[in-house]
């Protein structure tokens, strides 16, 4: 993934928690895993929004960490002490789709599939466009197809 596609996602996530009256403070400098085996944590504290996210992740890694933590930080109610719940698990799937979604729009797919008119769109498209991982292009297309909009 390239720096700056992730610099704008960060901008966009400072930008969306501020337009929430919240105060964004995100680190991405934190030795996370080394302590906690955690990619990535939220914590709120009154209108201040904390985002820590793993010191040695990749730029895509961070990029993914962040957008999990920014909707964990909007729909998340309370701690989650145990990941084993149910409700723990559909906050995870809720989470894990609303990345794949604000990290590749539904337009942006639509101007990759226009850059290849005889071809089937395909997770390499997005792989070459932003630098993704195959697994994670693959999983985009997967989630707008299911959803009907593809």
């Amino acid at each position: 993934m390239q720096t700056n596609r992730y610099d704008d996602l960060l901008m966009a996530v400072e930008d969306d928690l501020q337009a929430r009256g919240l105060e964004p403070i995100i680190l991405d400098t934190m030795p996370l895993k080394e302590n906690s085996g955690l990619a990535g944590v939220t914590s709120i504290k009154g209108d201040k929004v904390y985002i820590f996210i793993d010191k040695t992740l990749s730029t895509f890694e961070k990029a993914e960490t962040l957008v999990e933590e920014y909707f964990h930080a909007l729909f998340d109610l309370g701690n989650i002490l145990d990941y084993e719940s149910a409700r723990a698990h559909n906050n995870e799937i809720n989470a894990r789709e609303n990345v794949l979604t604000y990290m590749t729009s539904l337009e942006e797919i639509q101007a990759v599939a226009a850059d290849y008119p005889d071809e089937p769109l395909a997770g390499w498209m997005l792989t070459e466009r932003f630098g993704y991982p195959l697994t994670f292009s693959d999983e985009t297309l997967r989630y707008y197809q299911r959803r009907g909009m593809l």
